[in-house]
Parts: structure tokens; sequence; C-alpha cells
């Protein structure tokens, strides 16, 4: 294969919404190219679920990563028939308050314009973007002229990006939308007894960096009362897909347990056991991961959290015709019952607008890579 694709793969290895993008994202390039990725320091299980085959982990070359991109940038000089791609970065969230982080930015731009002056084509690919430090815009501003294929996940980072002045820029869909999950039977226990329908609760304490201790209260109040107002009609079981988001797991269980009849699912949901999902009518989050990778089983995401502060879900569930699936916290505990139980009187209509956004979000996905490697 003449194509050949370096991989700077370094992210939250635990984080299963990351291990769901980028193992998305590789499933597409290797259908182009071949890939090198950068595993050092990478956990075993991380490249295990990525499936990586020996020849494409760059610890199995004497090289370092960026000196085997170099090399291959090089040697292609002479060879017309190749082509070099690199990832600069992982699928996921961009931003920052941090002006040394925009610095690294700007140096980091430093070694695009080596890359683009050698031939070497480079990708941004499945991001979220904004907001950044005043150093951050013109650290991306500037390393952007020298990358090719700009595409960031949701129409307000794209305008975000416009008003940094990346012409470039389109939306290229999160690519938990293209994931296709292996189902399986739910173990017996699962279903349970209870002929109520099942609603899942599975929160982080934080969306965003101002939000920690006022955010983390104002949640704990209203999921407490959205519990103690639907429990006749719904039942109630919190689960985590995060590792980190354990601990609130379980303090959001301990606040809840006492007024209501309430279940805690210990087993961390990843992978590999996120058929769970189906059994349960819905999910409440404040994870796009979590709902969208809930969707895939028949569970309907429902988006609760401060909407206007969280603008990546916000961009991504309003870009798919799901606005309505988002309950934003700022307002009443009443007003929010309400609109969950229209939400969930309406769960088909909803499921059909999801099948949509999906059929068109693969037919873009498929197009924009094919673009990335025929132009």
């Amino acid at each position: 294969m003449p194509n050949i694709l370096f991989y700077k793969g370094y992210t939250q290895y635990h984080n299963i919404g990351d291990q769901l993008i980028n193992k998305s994202l590789l499933a597409f390039f290797r259908q182009f190219s071949r890939v090198v990725v950068s595993d050092k320091g990478m956990p075993d299980y991380y490249t295990e679920i990525l499936a990586l085959q020996v020849t494409e982990k760059s610890s199995s070359q004497p090289l370092e990563f960026h000196l085997q991109l170099l090399k291959c940038a090089v040697k292609a000089i002479f060879s017309p028939q190749q082509q070099v791609y690199f990832l600069a970065s992982p699928p996921g969230d961009q931003s920052t308050t941090s002006n040394v982080t925009g610095l690294k930015y700007i140096l980091s731009g430093l070694f695009y314009l080596l890359l683009y002056l050698l031939g070497v084509r480079i990708i941004k690919i499945g991001f979220s973007l904004g907001p950044l430090s005043p150093l951050g815009n013109i650290g991306e501003r500037f390393r952007a002229l020298f990358v090719r294929h700009y595409y960031v996940r949701d129409s307000l980072s794209l305008q975000y990006a416009q008003r940094l002045g990346i012409s470039q820029a389109k939306i290229f869909p999160d690519l938990c939308w293209t994931f296709q999950p292996q189902t399986a039977p739910l173990p017996a226990h699962a279903t349970g007894l209870d002929s109520r329908p099942k609603v899942l609760l599975s929160f982080r304490s934080a969306v965003h960096q101002d939000s920690a201790d006022g955010y983390q209260q104002d949640l704990l109040q209203l999921i407490q009362a959205l519990v103690r107002q639907n429990a006749d009609q719904y039942q109630f079981e919190i689960v985590y897909q995060v590792a980190s988001d354990a601990a609130f797991s379980q303090q959001l269980y301990a606040a809840i347990k006492p007024d209501a009849t309430i279940h805690f699912h210990e087993q961390q949901l990843g992978l590999a056991n996120a058929h769970y999902y189906q059994s349960a009518a819905a999910v409440l989050t404040n994870r796009l991961h979590v709902a969208l990778l809930a969707a895939k089983y028949g569970c309907l995401p429902i988006i609760v959290t401060d909407i206007n502060k969280h603008v990546k879900i916000k961009g991504i569930f309003i870009d798919a015709g799901l606005q309505s699936l988002l309950l934003d916290t700022q307002q009443e505990a009443q007003d929010i019952t309400s609109q969950l139980s229209d939400i969930l009187v309406q769960r088909q209509a909803h499921f059909e607008q999801l099948e949509r956004a999906e059929q068109h979000y693969n037919t873009l996905s498929n197009q924009t890579i094919n673009d990335i490697f025929i132009t």
C-alpha cells in the first residue's frame, strides 16, 4: 500500500469514549493506508482494544516516532508513488485556558511547517474546538496554516475555527456515530422482575473547568428530585462508563438511597459489556459518549447538564436534530420532570431521528475519508 499514515495516538486511555473514537478512526484509515501508531506509554489493554499489529506500533522500530515520520517523509520525496500522512492529534476535545499550552501550539506549528515543506499531508479530524486561551487562539491559527485536512465534529466548533480564520475547516461527525457494536444477549438478571421501564443515570461531577463545586451540588439536588418525582413510573439505576466517575456515582447513590429506591451497578461499563444498555429504556447523562454508545443499544440518550456551558454536547446534539433531548440543569426540577415525561412518551420518534442522523453521518464520514486519501 503506497500510503503511510503516522497516528499520534496519545489520549485518555481509560476513557471508553476515547477508546471508541480512536478505534473507529483507525478502522477508517486502515482501508486506505498503512498506519504507524505512537504507542510509547500505551497500556497493553489499550493497544488490544485498537487491535494494533506489531508492524503498526512505532515501538517496533529503533527510531522514535517523530524521527520515523521525518525519515519516511524525506524518503517519499524520491518516491512519488508514496504519500505520507500525519494525524497530528487524536479525535476528542481540544480546549484550554492556559497560555503555556498556547505556546506549545506555536512550537508544534513549527514542526507542522517542516512536515508541510517535506510534502506530508497533516490531518486533524473528529474533534471539538474551543474555548482556547488568547495564545491558544494564536497558536491554533498558526499551526492550522499547514494542516491540509482540518475537520471539527460540530457546527459550534466550526464557527469557532472560522472566527480564528481557519478557512479550510469542515465538519466530520463524532466517530461514535459510525461505531458498529457487536450485540450480545443480556444476562438473565439484567432485566429483573420489575415491570417499570428502567432509566439509567450516568454522570461525571463536572463538565468544565469552572463547574466543580456549584455544578456538582446543583446536579445532585436535581437528580434526587427527578428520582423522587418519577419513582412510581420508572426504576432507576446508577451506572458509570469512565473509572473516574465511580466516586461521584457512589456519592449520588448515597444521596438518593435514603429517599427513594435506587440501584447501583457496580461493574464499570465498557466496550466489552456495553450491551447492558439494552436493559434500559433511557439513560440520563452528562457524558457525550455514554449517550452515543447507549443509543447503539436501543437506550434513549437524554442529556442533563448546564447546556449553554457544555458546548461540546450542545453542538453535537443540535447538529443531529436532537435538541429536544437536552435538559438544562438551570431549569426548575418540575419543568425538567415534565420534559422528561414528554421525551419518554415520544421515545420512538426520537429514535427515528437518531437513525436518520446516524445514516447521514455514516455517508458523510465515508465520503470524507475517501476524499482525504483519493484527492
